[in-house]
């Protein structure tokens, strides 16, 4: 029955975007987050063949993306425009130089480039349709917000009946919802506490009584996520949101880092699951940082890194150090993974626009006191972060919501572009001008 559900909003949801796609061209960014959390919940529904809604989707949005791109009215090359389609393209090198006559790793690339591609470019896309633009702004946070809460809100009413799936991991049970992970409902519960604070921020009209109850619900709906689905990453994600929303934005770092501290040590006192699920991390702080029991942290990620780092150095061809050899390896450490997939290259072109990104959003955030900037900043740090263990750039459960905020930096960097080319115009106008007085 379950499945039947599933499959039902999976083909709803393609529907939705199909039809937006096509007779609601400027409509569909924003039935785009509409749809989002619903289908992802789709994940382990197949529609066709092995293809699910979120990859079929994938491809649809990313032809509407590429055919927006093209169409742009003006086109001022940012220099963070520049590097993410270096990015890019060594991505797809990377491809060509490897590519096999496996057809499982042929179709898993035909999944992965198009939402990939998709995520970057609307990066670009959603400056210009919406950030750009105060109201618009302000409608999508808010929808964002309040789906990513109904999502939240279906995920525990699941857990509550018992349905769909359960995830051991080191004895320790955690839910994994609609999805084939914890992690998705676990990430997607700390960017909706992110979108809902955003919201109230940047809003020009005082919130009814109903937006403040949906204010604590989505704490509360967070909260209780974060502990059935018991996600390291997402618990330090959740952390570093904190101490950059309540205690930086909201000035109160003296309040919220010893509240971290007593809740942090009262969690650890009486839970033996969070115990458990970080039993590595605390035999390497107990061992005063012993290098052997080092490589257990991380349900033995370090172990891992290890192994992949020799790999790269002693089995790696000199062309695949520089230029990758389009496998992550699932390394779960997204620098480790673009250093086996895009090589050395690539790692340091991505690395150049995340610290640019984080400097941009930085001096904007200095100048303007804009909320959704400093929002921006947030999530890239705490993706950054995440990126040590996981993959965050890869999932568009969560490259989406990252770039839709990112796109605010091109709002800025477009305009700054704009006078550049307009003084330029007047520059020439007045030196033909000015020959034309001489002649």
């Amino acid at each position: 029955m379950l499945d039947f559900i599933l499959a039902i909003v999976a083909y709803v949801g393609l529907a939705v975007l199909i039809v937006a796609g096509i007779f609601f061209n400027r409509k569909f960014l924003y039935t785009l987050f509409l749809v989002k959390p619903f289908l992802d919940m789709t994940v382990n529904i197949n529609i066709i063949n092995d293809f699910n809604a979120l990859e079929i989707s994938g491809v649809f949005i990313f032809l509407i993306f590429v055919v927006k791109y093209l169409n742009k009215p003006v086109f001022y090359p940012t220099t963070n425009e520049i590097l993410i389609w270096i990015f890019l393209g060594l991505q797809i090198l990377a491809f060509f130089l490897n590519i096999s006559t496996d057809h499982r790793a042929i179709l898993d690339s035909i999944k992965t480039y198009p939402r990939l591609i998709g995520s970057y470019l609307l990066y670009f896309i959603a400056a210009r349709e919406i950030m750009e633009d105060y109201q618009q702004r302000t409608k999508l946070v808010k929808a964002i917000w309040l789906t990513s809460l109904a999502a939240g809100i279906i995920t525990i009413l699941v857990f509550a009946l018992g349905l769909s799936n359960f995830d051991t991991t080191r004895g320790v049970v955690r839910y994994n919802g609609l999805y084939n992970d914890p992690g998705t409902p676990s990430y997607l519960s700390v960017i909706c506490l992110l979108y809902c604070n955003m919201f109230f921020s940047i809003t020009s009209k005082k919130p009814n009584d109903f937006l403040k109850f949906l204010r604590v619900l989505t704490l509360v709906v967070t909260t209780i996520i974060l502990v059935i689905t018991m996600t390291k990453s997402a618990l330090i994600m959740f952390l570093i949101y904190v101490i950059m929303w309540y205690g930086i934005f909201e000035r109160r770092l003296f309040l919220i880092v010893p509240a971290l501290a007593i809740s942090i040590y009262i969690s650890f006192s009486l839970s033996d699951d969070l115990n458990t699920r970080f039993e590595t991390e605390i035999d390497y702080i107990d061992s005063g940082g012993d290098a052997d029991v080092a490589k257990s942290m991380g349900t033995g990620r370090v172990n891992r890194w290890e192994h992949l780092i020799n790999m790269y150095f002693q089995e790696y061809k000199p062309y695949q150090q520089f230029l990758g050899s389009s496998r992550n390896f699932i390394a779960h450490n997204q620098y480790l993974a673009y250093l086996l997939q895009v090589g050395a290259i690539g790692l340091t072109v991505f690395l150049m626009f995340i610290i640019r990104f984080i400097a941009r959003l930085s001096n904007i955030y200095h100048r303007t006191r804009n909320p959704s900037i400093f929002a921006a900043l947030s999530l890239l740090i705490m993706y950054v972060t995440y990126a040590f263990t996981g993959h965050p750039f890869d999932y568009t459960t969560l490259l989406w919501y990252l770039m839709i905020l990112l796109s605010m930096v091109n709002v800025y960097d477009v305009a700054r572009e704009k006078k550049e080319h307009q003084k330029n115009l007047e520059s020439i106008k007045f030196n033909q001008l000015a020959g034309q007085n001489l002649n």
